[in-house]
């Protein structure tokens, strides 16, 4: 019950905030001049658009108790990076001051919501796990090398982000087979099963 409420929330937060911001968007394309309060109230719903989708993909995991503590990790992360994004947008801090922290929360949230995505998955199959378990590790490598660069403001060597590419195409990879690995798997114990019967 307590899950259904998260989700109950961000979807209906989510849901607002991208109905306000695609209203927001449309007057100011068609009546507005792109002054910077118009500028700033789009980034504001687009955030909290943006926020609320990371937070609901934590949540989905909430009611498994191995998982509550990632999950509300999530959640928090997802929060205090949408209130750091609003104070740089509305210049209560000089965003050349903030933008190293924005940026690494977006990293980190955006790592989070992926990782906990791929977590709903359950499975008892080996090496969809495995494969599951190597595809949250290279997230969490990414989320790394992101920050590292992000602190270093993006100064490394070109073989750092080739490193970097190939393994976001290994993420990418490993998020589109695990689920297919599963169901392909799924598919065949209850075809096992009917054959048994």
């Amino acid at each position: 019950m307590e899950n259904l409420n998260y989700k109950k929330y961000f979807i209906i937060t989510l849901i607002v905030a991208l109905s306000i911001s695609a209203l927001i968007g449309i007057i100011i394309f068609l009546f507005g001049d792109f002054g910077e309060i118009e500028i700033q109230l789009l980034l504001t719903t687009l955030s909290i658009g943006g926020y609320s989708l990371t937070g609901l993909c934590s949540s989905i995991i909430y009611n498994r108790k191995d998982l509550k503590a990632f999950s509300i990790y999530g959640i928090l992360i997802s929060i205090i990076g949408f209130i750091s994004t609003i104070m740089a947008i509305w210049e209560i801090f000089d965003f050349e001051n903030l933008w190293k922290t924005i940026a690494i929360l977006i990293i980190l949230t955006v790592g989070t919501a992926h990782a906990s995505l791929l977590l709903q998955i359950k499975t008892n199959i080996e090496k969809v796990k495995l494969l599951m378990t190597v595809t949250i590790s290279l997230i969490s490598v990414i989320c790394l090398m992101l920050i590292y660069s992000t602190i270093n403001e993006f100064s490394e060597n070109e073989f750092y982000y080739r490193m970097l590419g190939m393994i976001g195409i290994l993420v990418v990879l490993g998020t589109i087979i695990t689920p297919m690995l599963n169901n392909l798997d799924l598919k065949n114990d209850k075809k096992t099963i009917a054959n048994k019967l």
